[in-house]
């Protein structure tokens, strides 16, 4: 028996009809637990997502890029509540902007979704059981990072002008694994910023692979829609109680539901050059603030150097890897 296929024009409403859901679930359950006052004092964090899920379903960068800079620095919200509440928010947000992806034929890689999520998941998981970094420690090493692949993404795109590919050709198990081990850093990273897997796969997708950022931008949203709702399901069954940031994530799940696939639809409307001035601006304005706003002692000064030599190792190393692959192509043609 034939199973009769969906249409993309039929496609095209389950968005607008799972938007509908989720905002009369909200709603809902915003009436019956009498919670409509929490806008009152907690709208700073509803403001701050209307900009954080666009960044969230346009950008590698996720929402809790943007949440966990403004709410430590400017709404003096603990580390730990700002990282839970990345994770929280984009799985409602990312999941929209992966459906709105998913359901409108906007391209990504499946064979790259499909091994990152292996490893970042059980990652994850694992760095919220058993992961507890000092305050900053986390965002510190994270911009260190976020400051090598600036350098990288300059060096790549501006200077040698490499031409993106649509696909990765020749995908092979050792591929997989190369993105498997990489998305159980970027879990554990998540863990603890509410963010960083879909980052650390975009950075492998586009210096190592060369892979055109408009297919690597959605599948690193995608990624991260999933690792954040096994975050937040895994995170439900711990038994520390999640506390006041389920009130700044009532005010803020009906923004992103629509934030982050507004996001999306404007990132395939655009070139791939455009996608990386504005990833390159976004990590420059990240840079920034965290040099102004946190401090650094001798300890953490070090650590920064380290995370820099080893973030310039690696990011070499892809480079190469990527010019060994087109040259390797250019010999098969």
């Amino acid at each position: 028996m034939k199973v009769a296929r969906t249409s993309p024009a039929a496609k095209r409403w389950i968005y607008p009809a799972a938007l509908v859901v989720v905002w009369g679930v909200w709603a809902a359950a915003m009436s019956i637990g009498d919670a409509w006052h929490l806008f009152a004092t907690r709208w700073p964090m509803a403001l701050t997502m209307v900009f954080g899920s666009f960044v969230a379903g346009s950008t590698p960068a996720g929402g809790g890029a943007v949440a966990y800079p403004v709410f430590t620095k400017m709404l003096s919200v603990p580390t730990g509540d700002a990282a839970l509440f990345g994770l929280m928010i984009q799985a409602v947000g990312m999941n929209m902007a992966a459906l709105f992806i998913l359901t409108r034929g906007i391209r990504i890689n499946r064979n790259v979704l499909g091994w990152t999520v292996l490893g970042a998941v059980p990652g994850v998981m694992a760095g919220l059981a058993f992961v507890e970094l000092p305050a900053n420690v986390p965002r510190l090493a994270f911009s260190s990072l976020l400051f090598a692949f600036a350098l990288a993404l300059y060096r790549s795109h501006w200077k040698r002008r490499h031409i993106p590919e649509p696909e990765i050709v020749g995908w092979t198990r050792r591929d997989g694994i190369r993105f498997a081990l990489l998305g159980v850093l970027g879990g554990v990273v998540a863990s603890q910023l509410g963010s960083g897997a879909d980052m650390l796969c975009f950075m492998l997708m586009t210096l190592g692979y060369g892979l055109d950022e408009r297919v690597a931008v959605p599948t690193s949203v995608v990624t991260m829609a999933v690792v954040s709702a096994f975050g937040f399901a895994f995170r439900l069954l711990m038994p520390q109680p999640i506390g006041v940031v389920w009130e700044y994530w009532a005010v803020a799940a009906p923004v992103v539901a629509v934030g982050a696939p507004f996001g999306a639809w404007v990132a395939s409307r655009v070139k791939g050059g455009a996608i990386l001035v504005f990833v390159f601006v976004l990590v420059v304005v990240e840079l920034t603030t965290t040099a102004i706003l946190v401090p650094v002692d001798a300890p953490r000064g070090v650590m920064l150097v380290a995370v820099l030599a080893v973030a310039a190792v690696w990011f070499w190393r892809l480079r190469r890897m990527r010019e060994r692959r087109w040259k390797a192509r250019q010999q098969g043609l």
